[in-house]
């Protein structure tokens, strides 16, 4: 017999039924402290217990009863995130799709810009490039904006993508529709090597729409194959 063994059956011989009763009078809140022992206990029935007699079974039932309220409350969180993502994951595909079936360069533009919105369920989406206004000014039409040297950076840092709730969106970066937006989604578009920078603005109303904790794959996902679109409609050189 080991040790413990051996010092457990001392101890357990030398307590009586009234020394563990006494103490646990004297610790009232031991099943608060550890309610794992709800599930060793052995509880009156209701028949037998008296009016000096605590009702551990009604105890143990409103334990679990809070713990399937519990379990059920976070298993309906992820039923409904799982949800989501899948939608989220569908307009995705869907808007991709739509990109593949663009006839010219300016469609693709035009899918990117105006259509999209309704697929990706946003209030507007901006194609940003920086570079010198005036000398790009030919690329500009709607949902296509020039943005000055280094803005993409100073926006997104080191990032590929940056998600923004409750942001102060720019006209710079939208438009008219700026005074619109309460959170947005950026996302890097590689143009190739010679290329300058560009990024992708997703803009919402809804000022949670967009949060610093959800993922950005799927974001990086349709702008990745934006890029590749354009590089493949301007003959680009690939990265």
């Amino acid at each position: 017999m080991s040790d413990r063994n051996a010092t457990a059956t001392a101890l357990s011989s030398s307590l009586s039924e009234a020394d563990v009763v006494a103490w646990l009078k004297e610790h009232p809140d031991l099943l608060s402290r550890h309610p794992d022992l709800c599930e060793s206990l052995l509880p009156p029935s209701r028949m037998q217990a008296g009016d000096n007699v605590v009702d551990l079974q009604r105890f143990m039932v409103q334990r679990l009863q809070g713990e399937l309220t519990r379990v059920t409350h976070v298993g309906s969180e992820i039923l409904d995130a799982s949800r989501q993502n899948l939608s989220a994951t569908q307009r995705a595909h869907d808007a991709v799709l739509a990109l593949l079936e663009a006839d010219s360069f300016e469609h693709m533009i035009h899918i990117a810009t105006q259509d999209w919105t309704d697929r990706l369920e946003v209030d507007a989406i901006s194609l940003c490039v920086e570079g010198d206004p005036q000398r790009m000014a030919d690329i500009v039409t709607s949902g296509v904006y020039v943005l000055p040297q280094g803005a993409i950076d100073t926006l997104m840092g080191g990032l590929p993508a940056l998600l923004r709730d409750r942001c102060d969106a720019a006209e710079w970066l939208y438009g008219p529709a700026a005074n619109l937006i309460q959170s947005d989604a950026l996302a890097r578009l590689d143009f190739g090597p010679t290329a300058p920078r560009a990024m992708l603005a997703l803009g919402s109303r809804e000022a949670d729409k967009f949060q610093p904790n959800q993922g950005t794959e799927l974001l990086q996902f349709v702008a990745g194959v934006l890029g590749r679109c354009v590089r493949s409609w301007l003959d680009l050189p690939q990265p």
